[in-house]
């Protein structure tokens, strides 16, 4: 006869089907055998014969029912294979088991959901409940409202401080930020009057390298990341320093310490505080007196705004703050070397993987499918990684994809799009109609790459599993004799 088994999963034959198949052979009992159960001493037995014998695939009846739904799944999801590049991998999982897998070892380019191997490792070294702080800081307490010398900007890391001028640039207003007018007023609130010295900007925490060497320029100058820095104020562009609240079409590459700097001192003397100085850059000293502070949004909102949004610059930053937390050193270098050590000390599949930058932008990062479906089966959807993805026809980059009656709100998962070359991935969770949930990662690379069949694969996976119930699949009632 022949056994509907399940899918082995990634590392071995699903250990229910084992356990079944020794039951059956222990029971040692033929079909013919088992037509009519015995009767012990002193009972009468009903007059009935069983109709479904001992050795009978309904005897495993989730086993039989995943088969079929895993047949149907593989018959829909193939289509989607078949239209897309031969440099393309597809792995589906459901609870942990493997439902189907195309080029899942295959090192690919990931374009942005390298965003997710970024998040992952500096969730590991940082707590989500943690913040990055900018404070102003002097050399010494301020006397009668004001501060002899200068006063530091000292950044954090913090890539989400920006303007309302900044943010009128938005493509989704409810994209988070973290406004620099409340340092402004704090620091006026502490009393301050006047300074005498310069508003300087301090962003050595991290490296000077205001991009990843291997990017093309044109990520800078068409705004695709911004300038990274540990002092950022509107992503490091022009435009803004001198009227922080209104839109500009000036927007250029500068540089990021000196613009927040500017940025500072026109929202301080906008609150009355008179600086007698310019704005500069430059170290803070070694002991100081704070004057005010500003925290970031926790590291898990942080996260959620650069998966659901894309956010190239924070998740450069969040790169090189894992760097300094994990070694002292806040260079893309350091971070990604500790993103990998990361990946490997949880025992997730490396084998193949490049990581050259934090967000995505390098053409020669390289990862797997099933290093991606693996992380998200590791984390699940209600961790902070899997409630921080867009929503197909709600948040993020979905918003505006996926938002027919069968997809809304049902997929939660982190795009990516590079043009050259061409790269189109898309990896998350889906709830499917029966709200189960499938984990997929989908990975095109090539001429011939379609965003759209990724559309077409979420709608597969909502379907899933599509079969008979187990109570139709199951044993079949006795028969009279």
């Amino acid at each position: 006869m022949t056994w509907m088994l399940s899918n082995p999963t990634r590392t071995g034959r699903a250990p229910g089907v084992v356990a079944a198949l020794a039951l059956v052979l222990l029971l040692g009992a033929s079909p013919a055998q088992a037509q009519e159960p015995a009767a012990t001493p002193g009972t009468t037995m009903p007059s009935q014969r069983l109709t479904t014998p001992i050795l009978s695939a309904r005897r495993l009846p989730d086993l039989l029912r995943s088969r079929i739904a895993d047949a149907q799944l593989t018959a829909a999801v193939q289509d989607v294979v078949d239209q897309a590049p031969d440099t393309s991998c597809l792995s589906v999982s459901y609870h942990g088991r493997a439902v189907f897998d195309h080029n899942e070892s295959l090192p690919v380019e990931p374009a942005s959901t390298n965003k997710l191997l970024t998040s992952y490792a500096i969730l590991q070294e940082m707590g989500a409940d943690e913040r990055l702080s900018t404070t102003a800081v002097a050399s010494g307490p301020a006397d009668g409202g004001v501060i002899q010398g200068d006063l530091w900007i000292v950044g954090g890391g913090d890539a989400m401080l920006n303007t309302d001028g900044y943010r009128m640039a938005f493509d989704d207003a409810n994209q988070p930020v973290n406004d620099p007018d409340v340092l402004a007023d704090r620091i006026a609130a502490a009393g301050i009057t006047e300074i005498t010295g310069n508003i300087v900007g301090d962003d050595t925490r991290y490296d000077d390298q205001r991009a990843v060497a291997t990017w093309p320029e044109r990520y800078r100058r068409e705004d695709t990341v911004g300038s990274l820095s540990a002092l950022v104020v509107n992503h490091g562009v022009t435009g803004y320093a001198e009227s922080p609240d209104r839109a500009s079409a000036n927007r250029q590459p500068g540089d990021p310490p000196l613009l927040a700097a500017q940025t500072f001192e026109t929202l301080l003397e906008a609150r009355g505080v008179a600086v007698r100085g310019i704005p500069a850059t430059g170290r803070a000293p070694a002991t100081t007196t704070e004057i005010a502070r500003l925290d970031s949004a926790p590291l898990g909102d942080i996260i959620t705004e650069t998966l659901a949004w894309s956010d190239n610059t924070t998740a450069e930053l969040l790169t090189k703050e894992l760097g300094f937390r994990a070694s002292g050193s806040g260079t893309t270098a350091a971070g990604t070397r500790a993103t990998l050590e990361h990946l490997e000390a949880s025992g997730l599949p490396t084998a193949g993987v490049v990581i050259n930058d934090g967000s995505g932008l390098d053409v020669d990062n390289r990862l797997t499918c099933s290093l991606l479906v693996d992380l998200l089966d590791a984390e699940g959807p209600d961790s902070v990684i899997g409630r921080g993805m867009a929503v197909s026809g709600e948040r993020g980059t979905l918003r505006k994809r996926m938002g027919g009656p069968s997809t809304q709100g049902r997929v939660a998962a982190k795009t990516g799009t590079l043009t050259t070359p061409p790269v189109a991935s898309l990896a998350g969770f889906v709830t499917t109609a029966n709200d189960e949930v499938v984990t997929f990662a989908f990975i095109q690379n090539g001429i011939g790459t379609d965003a759209s069949v990724q559309d077409q694969l979420a709608l597969a996976l909502v379907d899933y599993p599509q079969a008979p119930t187990l109570a139709e699949l199951g044993p079949r009632p006795p028969s009279p004799p």
